[in-house]
């Protein structure tokens, strides 16, 4: 294989992982660990194991998403397919195969990391950890197909709310406070409202598939309102956290971020259908929990 065609392929590989969506799981992890402990006590290698597993659990996630909605026919050839990521499937880039090899692959790495992480940490940490995986594979994965019984948004709110926010403080001190508990469940909106960004997308796609997502069921009217509820619920949430004591009140200014979101909640509401509607969201969310994470870490 010539040097240019090898490297188009790896950046197919690359590009099926939806990079873009890695903050998503990434950042709970560091609200967890600064929300227990200051920099100077971080436990440095069980954290980066940590960063790893949740990185490698994501990423076939990702794939395992794509790879079944595929094989079901939920996904099919879109004219704005070239400016959505992921999607390799569907573009013909990457065949079933490949990226079911890719997902088996980061489930290695990710029971690698789990293995590291139990031993350093205690077999506590499985609480938070065999979830976490099994609610990934079960988000599209036969039998449960959570996602086509309308359960997905509910999934991706624990998943990436208590699960990594606890698994994240867990493996630092052995504990999940309520505090934290309580600030897990907007940091799982962050990407509760990515899903139903997706969802509001392919509402007209998951119909013809018959899929019976939450969007399909309760209608495109009423969904509308649940993803400006979450856009607006996770700022509100984290600026609550702050007038409420836990932390510092600069955290009330969360809701100024939405400033970031607003053309694309006002292009929502209108109907239009934004095929980067979940890179929208993430890069808001994001912001969202890098203030929230840095306003942790100095309080």
């Amino acid at each position: 294989m010539s040097k240019p065609a090898a490297t188009a392929s790896a950046l197919r590989y690359v590009r099926a992982l939806r990079a873009f969506s890695f903050p998503l799981s990434v950042l709970p992890v560091l609200v967890g660990t600064a929300g227990v402990l200051p920099p100077a006590q971080w436990r440095w290698g069980v954290l980066a194991a940590a960063m790893l597993l949740v990185l490698a659990l994501h990423s076939a996630g990702n794939l395992l998403n794509d790879y079944f909605d595929y094989l079901s026919g939920v996904d099919s050839r879109e004219q704005d397919d070239e400016g959505r990521p992921g999607r390799v499937l569907v573009r013909g880039d990457m065949s079933p195969g490949q990226v079911l090899a890719e997902a088996l692959v980061c489930l290695g790495i990710g029971a690698a990391a789990a293995a590291f992480l139990v031993w350093r940490s205690g077999p506590g940490l499985l609480g938070f950890i065999l979830p976490g995986a099994a609610a990934l594979y079960a988000h599209t994965g036969p039998p449960l197909k959570f996602k086509s019984r309308g359960l997905g948004e509910l999934l991706m709110l624990v998943v990436f709310g208590p699960l990594l926010v606890g698994g994240g403080a867990w493996a630092q001190v052995g504990a999940f406070p309520l505090r934290l508990i309580l600030l897990s469940i907007p940091v799982g909106m962050v990407t509760t409202s990515v899903l139903a960004g997706n969802n509001l997308r392919d509402y007209e796609e998951d119909g013809a598939a018959g899929v019976r997502t939450l969007a399909r069921i309760i209608g495109r009217r009423c969904y509308r309102w649940l993803y400006l509820a979450l856009v607006v619920g996770q700022s509100m949430g984290v600026a609550l956290y702050g007038l409420a004591g836990p932390a510092s009140p600069v955290l009330a200014a969360a809701p100024a971020l939405m400033l970031l979101v607003l053309p694309t909640l006002r292009r929502v509401w209108r109907g239009e259908r934004l095929p980067d509607v979940d890179v929208r969201t993430t890069q808001y969310g994001t912001a969202l929990m890098v203030f929230l994470f840095v306003v942790l870490l100095l309080d």
